[in-house]
């Protein structure tokens, strides 16, 4: 997943668990949708993702000039 943080034994990374959060979905519908997480490990996520903000790559074009 290119150094994204993942949930172990998955390929479900802390910020689309997060990103599900903060959409509104409670941990009870991601648990309904993956039945083999535990709850604390979403818990876990949750603080982790809040705690580790996304950095990922600089937008726009830098040898760009402002107007």
């Amino acid at each position: 997943m290119g150094g994204t943080p993942v949930l172990r034994g998955t390929r479900i990374t802390v910020y689309a668990v997060r990103g599900r959060l903060d959409g509104g979905d409670g941990v009870e519908d991601i648990l309904a949708d993956y039945p083999n997480l535990a709850r604390e490990v979403v818990e876990t996520v949750a603080l982790y993702a809040r705690t580790h903000p996304f950095v990922g790559r600089p937008g726009g074009r830098a040898w760009a000039k402002a107007t």
